[in-house]
Order: C-alpha cells, then structure tokens, then sequence
C-alpha cells in the first residue's frame, strides 16, 4: 500500500509544480511590476502627463504671440506708450486731463 502512495504522489508531483509555475506567472502577469495593473496606472500616468504638456504649449504659445506683440515691428511705439499709463493709471505731463463731474442717476 505505501508503494502505491508513492507511485500517486510521484504521479502528482509534475502537475502540481506546473500548476505552481502556472500560478505564479499568471500572479505576476495581473498584478506583478509590469503587470496588467501597473499598465493600468502607467497609462493613466501617461495621459495625465500628456494633459499637463498641451496645457503648458498652449500657455507658452500665448507668451511667445506677446512677446511677439510687444516687438516694435508688430505694434507702435505710441500705442504701446498708451496701453502702458492706461494699465498703469499714469498720465503724462503734456497730457490734457479734464475732470467731468459725476453723472446723477435717475431716481
């Protein structure tokens, strides 16, 4: 009888050692370092960080079309002067400035 045991648990040993090794690599397939998860993430990752390029080319785009504007072939010396004391709230000396009085609402 002991002999017959031997010979079934020899008969067992090669499947169980395959299925084993067939687990494992299945295991690290799914959920190991480059697994099917972590592929999950990466491409997550990836179109985060594609996201974030777009938006930092279209904000260096919008720089480059301002500093392209303020070139002095692009606009006039003058009118840059003027957009400059509007932003600014600055007059200039030889500038006429007339103080209007304060419109009265209608009640």
């Amino acid at each position: 009888m002991l002999r017959a045991l031997k010979h079934r648990l020899r008969a067992l040993l090669p499947p169980a050692i395959f299925l084993a090794i067939t687990w494992y690599f299945g295991w690290n397939a799914i959920h190991g370092t480059n697994g099917l998860q972590a592929q999950q993430g990466q491409r997550a990752q990836l179109l985060q960080a594609q996201q974030d390029y777009a938006k930092a080319e279209q904000l260096r785009e919008q720089w480059q079309t301002r500093i392209a504007d303020l070139s002095t072939q692009s606009i006039e010396p003058d009118m840059l002067n003027e957009q400059a004391r509007e932003v600014l709230n600055l007059a200039n000396p030889s500038d006429l400035v007339v103080a209007l009085p304060p419109l009265k609402s209608s009640k």
